[in-house]
């Protein structure tokens, strides 16, 4: 369900590492950390290793979005937190797109992603449908290809938003962006680098 009504916090995690997922549902941080930013940063603070490098597959990556998104167009703002590979410190970005609004019709307030595939991956997430898939081809491939070749393979309507990284983020390129349906972008503190990191092409979401 929804948080609106379930006065719950649904987080997504996924370990590359394994390749396994699980859903997890808090209370608490609906309670006491208002939006996608203080939940974001709450759960990097709870999981993040001070002690290793931003780089290191224990890491999360947390995407969250706030408690208005779906109710308010305009409210679509999804936040990331990351161990920034560029300055060694905390790391926050924001993008627009379609990304907030698919979670949550996905199901989801949060999405927890740790862990380094073996290959390169791309995570596809379509309701309670997780899957990690090989993206061997579109190594090397820019934003915009790549964003073509997952579209091709996924099929469905409703809300679907991409995000991908190009070959700055392959590289660990510490300042590498993250593209979100071609015309918005994770900016900033390296946020590509460290999907680089994990071997991680893309997250594509389906929202029903």
């Amino acid at each position: 369900g929804l948080m609106l009504n379930t006065q719950v916090v649904r987080i997504l995690h996924v370990d590359l590492t394994t390749g396994k997922s699980h859903v997890e549902d808090r209370a608490d941080l609906f309670r006491d950390y208002l939006g996608g930013t203080g939940v974001a940063m709450r759960l990097l603070d709870e999981l993040v290793h001070a002690d290793l490098d931003p780089f290191d597959p224990a890491q999360p990556v947390i995407f969250a979005i706030g408690p208005l998104t779906t109710i308010f167009p305009v409210v679509t703002k999804a936040a990331a937190t990351f161990r920034s590979p560029l300055t060694g410190e905390y790391g926050e970005s924001h993008a627009g797109g379609h990304f907030a609004s698919a979670l949550r019709y996905a199901g989801y307030d949060a999405l927890v992603i740790t862990g380094a595939a073996q290959r390169l991956v791309y995570l596809l997430i379509d309701g309670d449908r997780v899957e990690i898939r090989p993206a061997d081809a579109m190594a090397g491939m820019d934003t915009v290809e790549t964003g073509r070749v997952i579209r091709n393979q996924v099929e469905g309507a409703g809300h679907r938003s991409i995000l991908r990284i190009g070959s700055a983020g392959e590289r660990r390129v510490r300042h590498a962006s993250v593209n979100v349906d071609t015309w918005r972008h994770f900016g900033r503190l390296g946020l590509g680098a460290v999907l680089g990191s994990k071997n991680l092409k893309a997250v594509a979401v389906l929202g029903q």
